[in-house]
């Protein structure tokens, strides 16, 4: 699915770019020229090990099913704003702050349960390098280093105490987007995303007593969304 979303963006940019040359201007102000700021995901999809997802810096998200007489609802918020800045022609830095929260219940036979509730917290600064296949289309890659934290909160049995779980680890994320422009402000960008982290924890505690132990999780992932690039 993955590599079937970025060859589908890489067809789409480059049959754009050959059928818009003639109709259209070429662009003056290139994408990476210094002091541009760059808003890179206003709106999109997200695709993870989990499925599919909304991607924009602030959203809500809600999800029912129905299976067997038994319907589960869960909601998810988010504030995830991400900005980067060419610091000279080229190379850009910038950051991502994503603070996402999920809840949800299940009713079955008139008895509602309330789901765990989960919520996660990421910061990563970042530097890329954007290359220019043409005027309209290039290749931007970005790696970043930062800190994530997941906390959740669950009942083993029915009517015991509760058990928080948390995570927290170092992560090192790496993404590739193709980039097609629309005009000098307004883009589409799709590609994969890798993330790794290390150093590790996950702990879980129960009635003051906690157990932990090292622990690495490892994310394939792709974006498709739409951005703009403005020129200070």
């Amino acid at each position: 699915m993955f590599g079937r979303l970025l060859g589908l963006a890489v067809v789409v940019a480059l049959l754009l770019s050959s059928s818009m040359a003639r109709a259209e201007r070429d662009l003056i102000v290139p994408f990476h020229e210094s002091g541009h700021v760059v808003l890179d995901q206003l709106a999109g999809l997200r695709l993870d090990t989990t499925g599919f997802g909304y991607a924009a810096p602030v959203g809500i998200m809600m999800r029912t099913a129905s299976t067997a007489g038994t319907e589960e609802s869960t909601t998810s918020v988010w504030f995830a704003p991400a900005a980067d800045v060419f610091v000279t022609d080229h190379l850009s830095l910038g950051a991502r702050v994503d603070v996402h929260h999920t809840w949800g219940t299940i009713e079955s036979n008139g008895q509602r349960l309330e789901l765990p509730g989960s919520t996660s917290m990421t910061f990563l600064p970042r530097v890329g390098f954007y290359a220019p296949f043409a005027d309209r289309v290039g290749l931007w890659a970005r790696a970043g280093v930062g800190y994530t934290r997941t906390e959740s909160v669950s009942f083993v049995a029915s009517g015991g105490a509760p058990t928080t779980e948390t995570f927290r680890a170092m992560v090192l994320e790496v993404d590739a987007s193709v980039v097609y422009r629309f005009n000098e402000t307004f883009f589409m960008k799709a590609g994969p995303e890798i993330g790794v982290t290390f150093g590790g924890r996950r702990e879980a505690s129960t009635n003051g007593v906690s157990t932990g132990g090292s622990a690495a999780v490892l994310q394939l992932g792709g974006t498709l969304g739409f951005g703009m690039n403005i020129e200070l």
